[in-house]
């Protein structure tokens, strides 16, 4: 659709982080779950805030088939990962989709086998951790669906998530 990448963010980021990487990243928008994540932040970014929610609920979006999709070029941005910042200044690691779309490709092969429709994989760590793309899109690729299990059910309940999601 638009060809830009995602920068993902964590909700619970102090604001001077959000404000760092949105102003490193030189984000254009920031989707938000809903009006309530990282309500805290909007006054430190300088892009629009929308909501996830109020988009989906919008009866203006477009039907699928209506859409002009974009087609990235193999050497353009799929997303921005930011380092931890624990030696000084967090930075910003490009991925782009020739990259992740060699990873999916070995995913699909080793990691992700034998998944499908059907299936259900959780994602144990935060989308912000880099080491989630190793589950996250080769499990999407596959059709299976992506169980994002909230912190307190990882600290707390996550026999009880994997049972009750069945995950697998």
């Amino acid at each position: 659709m638009s060809g830009g990448a995602y920068v993902p963010l964590d909700p619970s980021y102090p604001a001077a982080r959000v404000k760092l990487i949105a102003e490193d990243a030189e984000l254009k928008a920031l989707l938000v779950k809903d009006e309530d994540a990282l309500a805290e932040h909007r006054n430190v970014v300088k892009c629009p805030v929308m909501s996830v929610t109020n988009i989906l609920n919008d009866s203006l979006l477009p039907e699928p088939s209506a859409v002009n999709w974009y087609s990235p070029a193999p050497n353009t941005s799929c997303y921005i990962i930011y380092t931890s910042g624990t030696t000084g200044k967090p930075k910003g690691v490009v991925v782009e989709h020739a990259n992740i779309s060699c990873f999916i490709q070995y995913g699909a092969l080793h990691v992700s086998k034998g998944l499908g429709p059907g299936n259900r994989f959780l994602l144990s760590s935060p989308m912000t951790f880099d080491m989630s793309c190793s589950i996250q899109f080769p499990a999407l690729s596959m059709g299976a669906t992506l169980v994002l299990a909230p912190k307190h059910a990882l600290l707390d309940e996550l026999e009880l998530l994997i049972n009750t999601m069945k995950v697998r």
